[in-house]
């Protein structure tokens, strides 16, 4: 049952999921800052976290959830996913390593996505491949 639904759950959820916070950091990005302790100080910084954790997160969100709803692309979605989430994860350890062990938040956020990202690889390495004409 995971091996045929669990494509299109984890690509629907990792999908809204990152379609969530991207309308959050397009219409509040400083809401979005707050679990983080990130003051925005003007409009650059606001418009850096518009740009990239609103839009940027939207379009990937809306790219997952089309993979979701496109058996074809489904594969490609489970990269993106893992590549995606498997990035948002490296960078977290790489923080953990450097700079130590951040809020709650941030840590559901670490587990989130290290979840994701595993999810995703374990689904690639069950999928079959796609057949060649």
């Amino acid at each position: 049952m995971f091996r045929r639904h669990g494509p299109v759950l984890l690509l629907a959820l990792s999908g809204l999921s990152l379609l969530s916070v991207g309308w959050v950091g397009l219409t509040a990005p400083q809401e979005l800052m707050d679990p983080l302790g990130i003051p925005l100080a003007g409009p650059s910084a606001h418009s850096e976290i518009r740009a990239a954790y609103g839009g940027m997160h939207a379009a990937i969100g809306l790219l997952l959830i089309y993979a979701a709803v496109r058996a074809e692309l489904r594969r490609a979605g489970l990269w993106l996913a893992l590549c995606f989430m498997g990035g948002l994860t490296v960078g977290r350890l790489v923080s953990l390593a450097a700079d130590g062990v951040p809020n709650a938040f941030v840590l559901r956020l670490l587990a989130a996505e290290a979840l994701a990202a595993v999810l995703a690889a374990v689904l690639l390495g069950t999928a079959r491949p796609a057949s060649t004409p």
